[in-house]
């Protein structure tokens, strides 16, 4: 490696490896990895700005050739170091506007907007979108989708986006909570990160709320163990082997000298029904009184 002046090893930075996207993600890196001759070294910043930047600085001086990361914020500061030392880079997921990286990004408003559509067409007007962090430009994707949904259908009086601040489960009861003890609570619930939908079912849970009977819940991400207890969840599916393989063939393609103009891919969110969603049971909703938004 000292000859030939590289490592032959790849970093891959995920903010948390316990959320069933960036593990796949890895086990996909992972096995186009062993194809080649590349080694993986992977960092999991938890979440925390100091820790990214203390484990991409590591990653640096262990003269990686190349990195894939997923940012703790769009902005972070670890991507000037990054420009500045010319580590070629692809970014995933938290991809900020205009950015001068290659990237590979979901289509969430696209995504937002077919789950929205799915409870509407279901007869949900009560649609309550819990959210994490705003700040991020794919959270912010995701609110726009459900709003287009909504005005398309003529029920934006019935738009009401709950903000927890922060991407963890434990967040989400203190704001969810007070809706659902509300005679008029919503009928669906559509949490957009997988600690959101979390959170999401131990709050219903611990309120003693029959899910899908007395609301329906539509997540965002796949996980194993959402078919693992009834009711199976319904939700949109990112690919996980699309952002990968197109992260490491854009990556793969710039070690090889590839000068072309930065790189944005993106990829295509599925929607998957199984049984958190169902037909809305409740009485006629009067679509001409709005609900208050929080």
């Amino acid at each position: 490696g000292l000859h030939e002046r590289h490592s032959r090893t790849i970093g891959v930075v995920v903010p948390d490896i316990t959320t069933g996207l960036f593990y796949n993600i890895v086990r996909r890196i992972e096995q186009r990895a062993a194809c080649t001759d590349y080694q993986i070294i992977l960092a999991d910043t938890q979440e925390d700005f100091s820790s990214e930047r203390e484990r991409v600085r590591a990653l640096v001086k262990r003269k990686i050739d190349g990195l894939i990361f997923v940012p703790c914020r769009d902005d972070s500061p670890v991507l000037e170091e990054l420009r500045e030392r010319r580590i070629a880079t692809v970014l995933l997921d938290r991809v900020g506007r205009d950015i001068d990286f290659d990237s590979v990004s979901a289509d969430n408003v696209a995504a937002t907007c077919e789950g929205t559509r799915h409870l509407i067409a279901l007869g949900h007007r009560r649609i309550t979108l819990v959210a994490s962090d705003p700040n991020l430009r794919n959270i912010r994707a995701r609110i726009q989708g459900y709003k287009e949904a909504l005005h398309e259908a003529g029920l934006s009086q019935f738009e009401n986006v709950v903000i927890t601040g922060q991407n963890a489960p434990e967040a989400v009861e203190a704001v969810l909570k007070p809706l659902l003890l509300k005679a008029s609570r919503p009928s669906a619930i559509f949490p957009v990160t997988q600690h959101m939908t979390f959170g999401t079912l131990k709050t219903i849970g611990g309120m003693g709320l029959d899910l899908p009977n007395d609301l329906s819940l539509l997540a965002f991400d796949d996980c194993e163990w959402f078919t693992a207890l009834r009711p199976f969840m319904s939700t949109i599916r990112q690919p996980a082997e699309d952002f990968a393989d197109q992260a490491w063939s854009i990556l793969m393609a710039r070690l090889n000298n590839d000068r072309s103009p930065t790189l944005h891919g993106e990829v295509h969110c599925s929607l998957v029904i199984r049984e958190s969603t169902i037909p809305y049971q409740g009485q006629a909703v009067n679509e001409a009184v709005p609900m208050m938004v929080t």
